[in-house]
């Protein structure tokens, strides 16, 4: 028996055995028990020698690595359960280049095995021409552990990925290594100059420099003020020039940049890892950066009839950086998971988001059927990109296309233009969400929702109107509906969260711009700090929002609803919630609560409302503004409390009638050292119904002469005051004067006063026409004789006269009219 190994230390040494040395191997006296190989291309440069024996009953072709042919003779060496890539030929150093089938050859002979690229190794790889083309590509049952680095070469090519996972089934990346990508490492046609990536907010160019953005080349002709992108579409002419401004007069130009494009159709593909109609997929621990493309895509066949989305894939642990595209792209998959991964500096083609949720849309005339569902994103870190991260659904209100999307404990800090966009999805839900302000703001505001179903929990949003370009109306959450959407979104949420702004008594914490008719939005338990204003949608006399609820949260610095005065809503409801006014940002002509026209029922219940009230002396500027109108709608202002609220010209409660009934009711509310004017005004031609009962008015110190009921110009509405508490320092009116002259008074009505008071009287003195205080009548004695059988002259003048007395009495007591 054999007991010594022929020793050969490459690869090209061992494929060339003699014929005396091959049947040195052979027969039943061999010499050599095997073949001893000690490197690939020279010896050391494979981690240890390995031996090879010689298997001619070996049916498997030639792999480079585990089966060699030499002749008709196969030698064979049998990997236990991990593989090195250097034994496949791989080369490490940045002096090599590797051709990718060198890795694909491995996958021939040996599925099932943990394919590694160790510590301590740089390989750059010769990706080729399309996607599927010239890629790694990755069969079921294979675990590759990266704790290397592994390059694209710098290439004009748009489109390959580093690895392809197509059509298999039980894959995982694991390692501590990095994929790297050629983002800063591509060619310029016909120079042996790289493309710099263009960003107008903190780009610094020289003159000369080529850029790039989107799938377009330029270079830089002149250098100036970057005001806006260069919009070249597949339509410009190379040579076109992109000024990047727009000067007012010809003798402006000078002020821009200009860039002249050079090169066109750069393509937006170049993945690092591209998961396609494939199952239980698993990426740990690596770094996927400066890619051309996507760090990672998630995708799988989406024609009509030919629908194979990828499921079951999870990223944990991984960091995104750099990438040209997105971090991650889910374009047609179901069951994925995220957590505890990095996003950050995500820039150069649109959308530039960490991770972007986005089903293709038809095309080529193919009918497109993929959908993203059932993602959960969890413990990740979105930093310094585009977007932080986006959900696109091109198809119209097909909100099964974005699906059950699930965020937990996430934080977007820093990004450029948002955190978190949502078009057109089915059910969202965030928690423990924690989103920064954006660096450059946009009309969409730092979050922006579309969606059926919209929770979001436990969370801190903070936003920024302190921008470095010129915006306005800007928003901290946006309802991002078009006309296209009105009818999708059902439900919108947030609870236990806190909303704070920086710098920003203009901003909006929430705006919806157009109609929503089957819309619930509702916060509870949340927290409005220095956000400025909520603006709902323009309206009309068509249902535009199902109903907006507040409850038991807790606003300041806080100025007010604005928007439509006639947006229809089943209901609107502030119940139980906080006012701090002491920093009221000054809104003009806007209430703190302004119920719209169209409002069926409004609920003001159990709010407390606290602190000095800056807001200047303007017309229609009350506290609450009812705006109700027609038969049948309703608001009740029940159970408040209002407390020190500061002297202005304006009511703290305000209606606005309409030429129906509709009902007010102010009742048990408590009014405590409030220095206003007028408590409540009924103002332009109110027919409505107002019930004004079981308040309680109570003031330490006297102030300038008040009405708890004013009047601007009422007529024709019905008042009904009853069981009202009031303990004032002064004497004050409980109507105001205006109500008793002229046919205003003629047709009020105010019936059923019973008042107790501590002090002073609280009506004005009764007239002929308007009932009020009185006096008791001094005393009367009976002056006349008892009656007996006739009466006599003198008995008659008795009764005239004691009537007469009477009457003088009751006339100076105010009881009977003078």
């Amino acid at each position: 028996m054999a007991i010594q190994f022929l020793v050969k230390e490459t690869m090209q040494l061992m494929e060339n055995l003699s014929a005396t040395e091959i049947d040195g191997l052979t027969g039943d006296d061999a010499l050599y028990a095997g073949v001893q190989l000690l490197g690939y291309y020279e010896k050391g440069d494979t981690p240890a020698p390995i031996i090879y024996y010689v298997n001619n009953e070996e049916t498997r072709l030639d792999d480079g690595g585990s089966i060699v042919t030499v002749g008709t003779t196969k030698l064979v060496h049998s990997f236990e359960t991990i593989i090195d890539v250097r034994y496949f030929g791989l080369r490490s150093g940045l002096g090599y280049i590797n051709d990718p089938q060198l890795v694909n050859n491995i996958f021939i002979n040996n599925a099932g095995k943990c394919i590694l690229f160790d510590y301590d190794t740089d390989f750059t790889m010769d990706m080729g021409t399309y996607w599927d083309n010239g890629t790694i590509k990755v069969v079921s049952n294979t675990n590759i552990i990266i704790n290397g680095v592994i390059r694209h070469r710098p290439s004009t090519n748009s489109n390959a990925s580093m690895f392809l996972v197509r059509n298999a089934v039980n894959v995982s990346f694991d390692g501590i290594g990095k994929l790297i990508g050629y983002k800063h490492k591509r060619p310029v046609l016909g120079l042996n100059l790289y493309y710099k990536h263009f960003n107008r907010f903190n780009g610094v160019y020289q003159l000369g420099d080529y850029v790039t953005i989107n799938s377009f080349g330029y270079k830089v002709i002149q250098l100036g003020q970057m005001d806006k992108d260069p919009n070249a579409t597949s339509t410009s002419a190379i040579g076109a020039i992109f000024m990047l401004g727009t000067p007012s007069n010809s003798s402006e130009e000078i002020k821009f940049m200009k860039l002249e494009l050079i090169e066109k159709n750069l393509g937006e593909w170049g993945h690092g890892i591209y998961i396609f109609s494939s199952s239980n997929v698993s990426i740990s621990g690596l770094t996927l950066s400066e890619f051309w493309g996507d760090g990672s895509t998630v995708g799988g066949e989406e024609d009509q009839g030919n629908d194979k989305p990828s499921e079951v894939v999870k990223y944990k642990n991984v960091q995104f950086v750099d990438n040209r595209r997105q971090g991650i792209s889910l374009v047609n998959c179901r069951t994925i998971e995220v957590d505890h991964c990095v996003f950050s500096q995500t820039y150069g083609t649109l959308p530039m988001a960490g991770i972007d949720i986005e089903p293709n849309p038809d095309k080529d005339n193919k009918i497109k059927v993929g959908k993203v569902v059932d993602v959960k994103i969890t413990n990740s870190i979105f930093t310094d990109n585009y977007q932080a991260l986006a959900m696109f659904n091109p198809f119209k209100l097909e909100t099964s296309r974005i699906d059950n999307i699930y965020l937990e404990n996430n934080e977007m800090r820093g990004n450029l233009i948002s955190n978190l966009v949502v078009t057109r999805a089915g059910k969202v839900t965030v928690e423990g969400l924690r989103s920064y302000p954006t660096k450059v703001g946009n009309y969409s505001g730092d979050i922006s929702v579309c969606a059926a179903s919209f929770d979001m929990g436990n969370s801190y949003i903070e936003s920024d109107a302190n921008y470095s370009t010129v915006q306005t109306n800007l928003h901290a959450i946006n309802l991002g509906n078009t006309f296209a959407d009105l009818s999708l979104m059902k439900r919108f949420g947030i609870s236990d969260s806190e909303l704070r702004g920086l710098n920003g008594s203009s901003q909006n914490f929430l705006n919806l711009p157009f109609a929503c008719p089957d819309l619930e939005i509702k916060f509870k338990h949340a927290r409005v700090i220095d956000v400025g204003t909520c603006t709902i949608a323009t309206g009309g006399t068509v249902t535009q929002l199902k109903s907006l609820s507040f409850e038991n949260c807790y606003f300041k610095g806080y100025a007010g609803y604005l928007g439509s005065k006639t947006i229809a809503m089943e209901k609107l409801n502030y119940i139980n919630n906080t006012f701090d006014l002491t920093s009221r940002p000054n809104v003009v002509n806007e209430s703190l609560i302004n119920i719209p026209v169209n409002c069926q029922v409004s609920n003001i219940v159990g709010n407390t409302f606290n602190g000095l009230e800056l807001v200047g002396i303007q017309s229609d500027n009350s506290l609450i503004t009812v705006r109700n109108t027609g038969a049948g709608v309703r608001a009740n202002i029940l159970q408040n409390t209002f407390k020190n609220i500061g002297k202005v010209s304006s009511p703290i409660i305000e209606t606005f009638g309409g030429n129906s009934t509709p009902t007010f009711v102010i009742d048990s509310n408590s009014f405590i050292d409030c220095y206003v004017n007028n408590y409540f005004r009924v103002n332009r031609s109110n027919h409505g119904f107002h019930f004004i009962a079981k308040n309680l008015f109570t003031r330490a110190s006297a102030e300038d002469a008040i009405n708890i009921l004013g009047s601007a110009f009422a007529t024709g509405f019905r008042l009904f005051i009853n069981m009202n508490v009031l303990q004032l320092a002064a004497n004050k009116n409980i109507i105001s004067p205006l109500l008793y002259s002229g046919n205003i008074v003629l047709q009020a009505n105010t019936v059923n006063h019973l008042f107790r008071y501590k002090n002073e009287d609280v009506l004005g003195n009764a007239t002929d026409l308007i009932k009020g205080v009185v006096n008791q009548t001094a005393v009367t004695p009976n002056s006349a004789l008892p009656p007996g059988a006739t009466y006599g002259q003198s008995e008659v003048q008795g009764i005239l006269s004691e009537l007469r007395d009477l009457k003088a009495k009751l006339r100076a007591a105010g009881i009977l009219a003078k």
